[in-house]
C-alpha cells in the first residue's frame, strides 16, 4: 500500500450547496381572508339597593335623626339619672299638651268615647251617653226625662227600649259602646252616630250583634237639650 508523497497537496473539498427556497405562490382565492370581530359585550354590573338614587335620598333623610339617637341613647347610658329626668319631662309635656287639646290624658287614660270633639262642642257628648246609660240599666223614667224636648209623636217608646235593649230586662250584655261619627250642622243641631256591640246569651248558644243609634242634640244658653233618637239598625255578627 502506497503513502502519500509528502509534496502532494491534500484535495480540497467543495462546499455543500443549499437550495435556494423560493416562497411557493398562493392563489388568490385561497388567501386567508380577513377575520372578523365579533364586538365584545361587557357584562353588567348589578347595583346594589342601597347605591340606587331613591334609596341615597331615604339614607340621607333619615341619617340625622338616626344619629342624633345614637349619642342622646349614649348620653344617657352616661348620664342616667339626668336622663331619667328628661324622660319624665318629656312625658309630663305630651300629656299636659294632650289633655290641653283633647280633655284626655295620653295612652287611652280617662278615655271617653262620648267627649263630643268638634268646635263649638258644649257637653251634647255627656247628654247621648245618660240616654244610652239609662237605656241599659232599664231606667225607663229617665230615658222619659230626657226625651221631653224631642217634638210630640216622635220620641220613641221608653218602655218598649227597655223591654227590647235593657240588660236588666232583655237579658242582653252590652259592649264598650263607640262614637262613629259627630256632625254639626248649620243650624247649630249635632248628630251623632253612636255603635252599642251587645250579647244575647240563650240555651245552649250566644248571639252578638251590633246596634247603631242616632242622636240630635243642640246647645243653647249653656244647656243642652235631645231633639232626636233613633234606632238606626241591628244585626247579628258572627262569634
Amino acid at each position: 500500500m502506497s503513502s502519500p508523497s509528502p509534496t502532494q497537496s491534500p484535495p480540497t473539498q467543495k462546499p455543500a450547496l443549499i437550495p435556494e427556497h423560493k416562497p411557493v405562490p398562493i392563489p388568490e382565492e385561497k388567501q386567508a381572508l380577513p377575520v372578523e370581530r365579533k364586538p365584545s359585550r361587557s357584562t353588567p354590573i348589578k347595583r346594589r339597593i342601597g347605591a340606587t338614587k331613591s334609596a341615597r335620598i331615604i339614607k340621607a333623610i333619615l341619617r340625622p335623626p338616626i344619629k342624633v339617637l345614637y349619642y342622646l341613647s349614649n348620653w344617657i347610658k352616661k348620664y342616667k339619672l339626668a336622663g331619667l329626668g328628661l324622660l319624665l319631662l318629656l312625658i309630663a309635656s305630651i300629656g299636659a299638651t294632650t289633655y290641653s287639646m283633647t280633655g284626655e290624658l295620653p295612652f287611652g287614660i280617662n278615655h271617653d268615647p262620648f267627649q263630643f270633639n268638634y268646635d263649638g262642642g258644649k257637653g251634647e257628648g255627656n247628654l247621648v251617653k245618660s240616654w244610652l246609660y239609662a237605656l241599659r240599666d232599664g231606667e225607663a223614667t229617665h230615658l222619659m226625662l230626657l226625651d221631653q224636648n224631642i217634638a210630640g209623636g216622635q220620641a220613641p217608646d221608653p218602655t218598649q227600649l227597655v223591654t227590647q235593649f235593657s240588660q236588666t230586662k232583655a237579658h242582653l250584655t252590652w259592649g264598650d259602646t263607640s262614637v262613629l261619627a259627630v256632625q254639626q250642622q248649620p243650624d247649630s243641631t249635632v248628630d251623632s252616630y253612636v255603635q252599642v256591640p251587645i250579647l244575647a246569651n240563650g240555651p245552649g248558644s250566644s248571639v252578638k250583634a251590633l246596634v247603631l243609634w242616632h242622636f240630635v242634640t243642640i246647645s243653647a244658653d249653656g244647656r243642652s237639650a235631645l231633639l232626636g233618637a233613633d234606632l238606626i239598625s241591628m244585626r247579628a255578627i258572627q262569634s
